[in-house]
């Protein structure tokens, strides 16, 4: 039997990846949203969490400087010094520009589901602040009564205290046998 229990080494190493951990909305608010997101929004969700993050700008990186070596040296040798994409790199230069600019609608895309986010967090914070404060008037309302009922208590014992103290009778003055 095979548990999916992973070692804290595996679980270190899977957490520079984030296209595998799981996004789910941690406050119940969020998690309504999370669940109705079309296919669009959950692909336009990890593209961006992808290329927003680390492992993205390393990778990138060590694609431009393979391309660069590749282009230069490597293709230089084997088609007779005739490179597929000379110096300036226009062939890179275009498929980076390609990428921006396919990558920043796909960014706002969830640029707007994030922003979409916000303003029901902050509807839910927003209705939880109103209950709390309603909470709060009715707890004042009741210690306010509870602080009259105490008084009221306080003075009915006085009274009682003053005309056991009038009638002459003191606690443990009554008739003995």
């Amino acid at each position: 039997m095979q548990t999916n229990t992973m070692s804290p080494q595996e679980a270190r190493i899977r957490s520079w990846f984030p296209w595998s951990r799981t996004r789910k909305g941690t406050h119940p608010a969020l998690q309504a949203l999370h669940d109705q997101r079309t296919y669009g929004e959950r692909v336009a969700d990890s593209i961006a969490s992808f290329g927003g993050s680390w492992p993205f700008i390393f990778l990138f990186l060590g694609l431009i400087a393979a391309w660069m070596v590749l282009n230069t040296v490597v293709l230089a040798r084997v088609v007779h010094h005739k490179p597929f994409d000379r110096y300036p790199y226009i062939a890179l230069n275009l498929v980076l520009s390609a990428l921006a600019g396919l990558q920043a609608p796909v960014i706002l895309m969830s640029q707007n589901r994030s922003a979409a986010n916000d303003e029901t967090l902050a509807a839910a914070h927003y209705k939880e602040s109103q209950q709390i404060e309603r909470l709060q008037e009715t707890t004042k309302s009741l210690l306010d009564t509870n602080t009259q009922l105490t008084q009221k208590v306080h003075d009915l014992t006085v009274q009682i205290h003053g005309l056991i103290t009038a009638s002459g009778g003191g606690v443990g003055s009554g008739p003995t046998t």
